[in-house]
């Protein structure tokens, strides 16, 4: 007998919405939903809905609606499933929200699915079918990686979204970094590779060149990275992926990326206070020299995405003219600006909760764009308002030369800034006449042009004196933190730490020396800026001044 499956990704913004932006939710399809129909047996009838490019509705009746639940879509989560339930269907809440608060999720489900799904939701399909679903069921992440399904990209809307081929290939972390959904979601030290050959099965399928790689820190298990390196080398394949700071130790690991065909590396820089790190058990960054690790990805060409969250307690009101300056400075192509949001489930909720600084529990605000808690060194309103100039400034037409100038494949890189920051109607028109599909193979050309150095491509010298540099990338005196890995699949698709749409991060206002800056107080830094030529310190004085004109304008 055949029955009826919707899955939703339930929307974390919606058109009209002050911060919604088209492109941002149509870069690539939900895979954890294409995931959990690869997990449905064949007698099921499946239909998947992302809310963001497409209606969840549909006129046939269905037997189970899951939907994926983020929690700054909580309320549209709930909402849905009531819809559903007055259907008559069976509603399954699952996710990183509703694993982080499972007892609110079963007051609006007939099933909360917590943790990864692999191991339970053949489970949570068989009870219904024999009428004994269950409250809550629990997925088990040790050997869930070895589970993972091909994903069912054929019910995917294949004209919504840019970026058709995503995959993970690990799961788990064993960093326990305090904003960090993966220990609720997780466990606070699991880590799982996929079987390489399951890998190199999915990528043998893909009808086009452009992978983004989901995995929360694709090279940070060498090991692993090496092996997968192997499969991509000659492919044709340029991809995309995560990353942390640490990858930068060794200069000829980020040449093997580019060489297996990387070409831009999200990179969490989260803030220029290496105190604010250290409060977060973030010790990879708080002992990272930043500038270095800018000119070694430079060098080998990699693009850097960077993340950046405003409103730890050691940031006051000048922490956005710092962090822009240090975009500029260092050259980052495109960055992502995030109010500090805390996640239910993660230390840092706890401890804000604790200490009485939550200004509310209405988790629709919870989206890194609105300040849900009182920092310390600043009011909430300056923490907005701080957010949303910073993002309007790095976006503009001078900031994006500057970061583009005097680096590789300029062009390359205007282009890919303007594409991102200043093209949003003409994104829109693209989408809604059906042409992403077009766009798709501009944008693989795109990424397939050269950002290196032709010079460090063809002379050993210089790629040798890169690998035995004597610029620091950990600051004098600080201790190296070991390589670390981490992903989660079952949870949905993660952009570093947090997923798309939430943001979290607190401060242990203990730790000393808030005015540390990983940016300023660099050796390799200072040094950098006293070999620059006189046009590009010209530049870049003419922009800090221009800082300051906006400062004043405003």
């Amino acid at each position: 007998m055949k029955h009826r499956l919707l899955l939703i990704l339930a929307a974390v913004q919606r058109p009209g919405d002050q911060h919604f932006r088209l492109i941002k939710y149509s870069q690539f399809p939900p895979l954890s939903l294409m995931t959990i129909a690869g997990l449905t047996p064949d007698h099921w009838e499946i239909t998947v809905r992302d809310e963001h490019v497409e209606s969840s509705e549909v006129e046939e009746d269905v037997d189970v609606v899951g939907i994926q639940c983020y929690i700054s879509s909580a309320s549209r989560a709930y909402e849905l499933a009531r819809r559903w339930q007055w259907r008559g269907a069976k509603v399954v809440l699952g996710g990183l929200h509703p694993t982080s608060m499972p007892d609110e999720a079963a007051q609006h489900a007939d099933a909360v699915c917590i943790g990864p799904a692999e191991t339970v939701w053949g489970r949570i399909l068989d009870d219904y079918e024999r009428g004994q679903l269950q409250k809550f069921y629990r997925g088990r992440s040790e050997g869930s990686a070895a589970l993972v399904p091909p994903a069912r990209r054929d019910l995917m809307n294949p004209r919504a979204y840019l970026i058709r081929h995503t995959m993970v290939t690990s799961r788990g972390c064993p960093h326990a970094c305090d904003f960090c959904y993966k220990s609720s979601f997780w466990g606070p030290t699991y880590y799982e590779p996929r079987p390489l050959a399951e890998v190199e099965r999915e990528l043998s399928q893909i009808d086009d060149r452009l992978v983004f790689f989901l995995d929360d820190n694709l090279l940070a298990n060498r090991r692993h990275a090496h092996a997968l390196f192997e499969v991509l080398r000659g492919s044709g394949i340029v991809w995309q992926a995560a990353a942390s700071l640490d990858v930068a130790r060794d200069p000829r690991y980020l040449e093997e990326a580019y060489e297996a065909g990387c070409r831009s590396l999200f990179v969490g820089f989260e803030s220029l206070s290496p105190a604010n790190m250290r409060g977060n058990n973030k010790p990879v960054n708080a002992a990272t020299d930043y500038a270095e690790v800018c000119r070694r990805f430079h060098d080998t060409g990699i693009m850097i995405n960077g993340s950046f969250v405003f409103g730890f307690d050691c940031d006051g009101p000048d922490v956005f003219d710092r962090t822009l300056e240090f975009t500029v400075e260092n050259k980052i192509l495109t960055a992502s600006f995030h109010v500090l949001t805390p996640l239910p489930g993660t230390p840092v909720f706890a401890r804000l909760e604790a200490e009485g600084r939550l200004l509310h529990r209405n988790w629709t605000l919870y989206d890194t764009y609105h300040a849900v808690f009182r920092p310390k060194g600043m009011t909430p309103e300056q923490l907005e308002e701080g957010y949303g100039r910073a993002k309007r400034e790095f976006a503009t037409c001078k900031s994006i030369l500057l970061r583009s100038l005097g680096l590789p494949g300029t062009l390359k890189r205007i282009a890919y800034n303007v594409a991102w920051t200043r093209m949003d109607p003409l994104w829109v028109a693209i989408i809604r006449a059906g042409l992403m599909p077009l766009a798709t193979r501009i944008f693989e050309r795109v990424l397939q042009l050269s950002t290196k150095d032709q010079r460090r491509q063809h002379d050993p010298a210089m790629l040798q004196a890169s690998a035995i540099s004597d610029q620091p990338l950990v600051h004098p005196g600080a201790a190296a933190s070991e390589w670390t890995s981490l992903f989660a699949l079952g949870a949905p698709a993660a952009e570093s730490c947090y997923p798309p749409g939430d943001s979290f991060i607190g401060v242990n206002s203990v730790d000393r020396g808030c005015s540390e800056s990983a940016f300023a107080s660099s050796p390799a830094e200072s040094d950098r800026r006293h070999q620059m030529n006189s046009r590009e310190a010209a530049t870049r004085t003419e922009h800090r001044g221009w800082g300051r004109k906006s400062r004043l304008a405003e």
